[in-house]
């Protein structure tokens, strides 16, 4: 006999409701408890309707009593020993905190010496979507980003941090457009937002006090539901000053949280010398010959890494910091794609480069910027691209792979800044950007000398070294920078 028990979205206020079976004769679970007289006893599965596999390590607890179980490796949990009686079951799992829900059954009538067999659903993606955003929302599109946010040390819930989400959004005629959602946590620390489409794909990034998380990807695959979950510290436990070898200086938060990891093909075969840094974190790292890397003094909380090689596709992964407890990372990256000639096209043209600013730069005239075809992605590194930039030198470094470039303005060779989407780049040897930046991944770039470089791309006091701003396909095939409307 089957029983729809009701489930409580308690986060968020609402109320649902979900299938609940209670079985008799059906096959019970590995180590069915007996019921010993006067107590009674419950065996099922937790099912994780999301993503269609068992719930692995969910707590299970009897309301009203001490009696708790785990769910196994195929969702199976046995509670004995539980006094007769009305009671509520209740299942607590981490899916379900960044969901933002409670869920539980109504009060069961729990036998002596019976066994009863219960099998609890977490509720699926179109069934959440449905309570979740009103019918007005959804008439904008059917899906909703749903997450948790959360101290990363202390796992109490942020309140009132601000989740900012960019996604590409197409028209009727195929234009793509940057669109920004934003959305504030409630008192429990959750978020959500309504209205997305059915293929949603974007970054999100939390900010709340000053504080920022990284800038992560959300997607949704199952056409009403994208689930990310984040951490956020209150403050920054240091902030230091960092100079680079051109001797700008930058702010960066550090930390005590500590992230060790592997770096493979998509076979599973070790990539040596894969450079790997954390955004807007301390100096990048490359892989040793067993792919493995380490990062410490790192801030804790929702962070991004980004993983380089050259011949592989950029990788842009979400890790979670915690200085109570090292975290680890495995990264397979896949090969590298041919850019298409078309693509480049709609990447120039792209609406993306236009909010990033790029557009407006090149049309004030201040600089030298190159997009479309006037990039030459069938050249074997990027130094060779720069070549043809004028005030820029092009000269070997002497280890037979790579170029330095300098500011040809300077005879012994001025000072040179690079930016990749934005951020500076990190040289950890000089010309380096060769091995980790290709010719075919580029979309566009601006290079600036002295008073002529925007503010963005300069520190103050320290104008002496030209900039040379590179943006790349992983930067706007999925976002823009983030207009505020």
């Amino acid at each position: 006999m089957k029983r729809a028990l009701p489930l409580s979205l308690a986060a968020v206020g609402l109320v649902v409701s979900a299938g609940l079976a209670q079985r008799a004769g059906a096959q019970a679970a590995p180590a069915t408890p007996a019921a010993p007289a006067p107590f009674a006893a419950v065996t099922g599965i937790i099912v994780d309707s999301l993503h269609d596999t068992p719930l692995v390590r969910a707590n299970i607890f009897v309301e009203g009593t001490t009696r708790v179980g785990l769910t196994d490796d195929q969702g199976h949990y046995s509670i004995d020993s539980i006094p007769p009686g009305m009671h509520r079951v209740v299942v607590l799992h981490p899916l379900l905190d960044t969901l933002g829900i409670s869920l539980r059954t109504p009060d069961f009538n729990f036998v002596a010496g019976t066994t009863h067999e219960m099998d609890i659903p977490v509720p699926g993606p179109k069934f959440l979507a449905s309570r979740l955003c009103t019918p007005a929302q959804q008439a904008l599109g059917p899906a909703v980003l749903l997450g948790f946010v959360k101290d990363p040390d202390s796992g109490a819930p942020m309140t009132d941090a601000k989740v900012e989400l960019v996604y590409q959004a197409t028209d009727l005629i195929g234009r793509k457009s940057p669109r920004v959602r934003t959305s504030t946590t409630d008192s429990t620390g959750v978020y959500r937002i309504c209205g997305l489409p059915a293929d949603m794909s974007g970054k999100v990034q939390v900010f709340r006090n000053g504080v920022s998380s990284g800038e992560v990807p959300a997607e949704v695959t199952n056409g009403f539901l994208a689930l990310r979950a984040f951490s956020i510290v209150t403050a920054h436990a240091a902030v230091v000053e960092v100079k680079n070898d051109s001797g700008k200086v930058r702010r960066v938060a550090k930390g005590s949280a500590k992230l060790t990891g592997r770096v493979t093909d998509k076979r599973g075969q070790p990539l040596r010398e894969a450079r790997v840094s954390l955004q807007g974190g301390a100096a990048p790292v490359l892989t040793n010959a067993d792919g493995q890397f380490t990062l410490d003094s790192l801030p804790s909380g929702t962070q991004a890494l980004e993983v380089r090689k050259l011949g592989y596709a950029v990788e842009e992964v979400a890790v979670e910091l915690s200085a109570n407890m090292p975290a680890t990372a495995t990264v397979a990256m896949s090969d590298a794609a041919p850019l298409l000639e078309t693509m480049r096209v709609e990447a120039a043209a792209d609406q993306a480069l236009s909010d990033l600013g790029y557009l407006s730069r090149k049309q004030s005239g201040f600089g030298t910027f190159l997009d479309g075809k006037q990039i030459n992605h069938d050249a074997l590194v990027f130094s060779d691209v720069m070549r043809v930039v004028p005030g820029l030198r092009v000269t070997p470094t002497g280890d037979g792979r790579t170029y330095q470039i300098t500011d040809s303005r300077i005879a012994q060779g001025g000072c040179v800044t690079f930016y990749v989407d934005g951020v500076e780049w990190q040289q950890m040897t000089p010309g380096d950007i060769d091995t980790f930046v290709r010719p075919g991944e580029m979309v566009a770039v601006e290079v600036y000398h002295g008073t002529n470089t925007p503010p963005q791309f300069q520190k103050p006091g320290q104008s002496s070294c030209a900039s040379v701003v590179v943006w790349t396909q992983a930067k706007t095939s999925t976002m823009a920078k983030k207009k505020k409307k």
